[in-house]
């Protein structure tokens, strides 16, 4: 089966909003991580190829650190996507807890996480997310 980064990432912000509404801190915190890491890779893969974004895995600093690069310094994708997303992911202020133990946190036990600490994955999950949407309806980037 073929990954969708943007399928996905929106299924794990919802999945994770329903979790945190139902006190399951936890596991909404692990998923805010992967809504995050999948909208990023759905952003990147519209300037390279989908097999190298795969094989980012769960490196989500490298990820980013990538997606800025390429933003600034590369013209191909510069010329696809929109030219002031990279200051845009710069301007978000990435908190430590999103990918912090990403993703080894899944296994963690019941109670690490609390209401605060989802907030905080939720508001900065949510940016990612939002940047990947403005970026489709902008005509951007594709759902594939």
């Amino acid at each position: 089966m073929q990954e969708n980064f943007f399928d996905a990432a929106i299924r794990n912000w919802q999945d994770a909003y329903i979790l945190e509404k139902a006190d399951e801190y936890d596991n909404a915190v692990c998923l805010h991580g992967f809504a995050a890491e999948c909208s990023l890779k759905a952003i990147l893969q519209e300037g390279i190829s989908r097999d190298v974004v795969i094989k980012y895995g769960h490196n989500i600093d490298l990820l980013l650190n990538d997606i800025l690069s390429f933003s600034e310094n590369d013209i191909k994708i510069a010329s696809i996507l929109d030219p002031s997303l990279g200051l845009r992911l710069s301007g978000i202020r990435l908190e430590d807890i999103l990918f912090s133990d990403h993703p080894k946190r899944r296994y963690y036990e019941d109670g690490h996480y609390n209401g605060d600490d989802v907030v905080k994955c939720r508001e900065n999950a949510m940016a990612y997310v939002r940047e990947m949407l403005r970026l489709y309806v902008d005509g951007y980037i594709k759902n594939t």
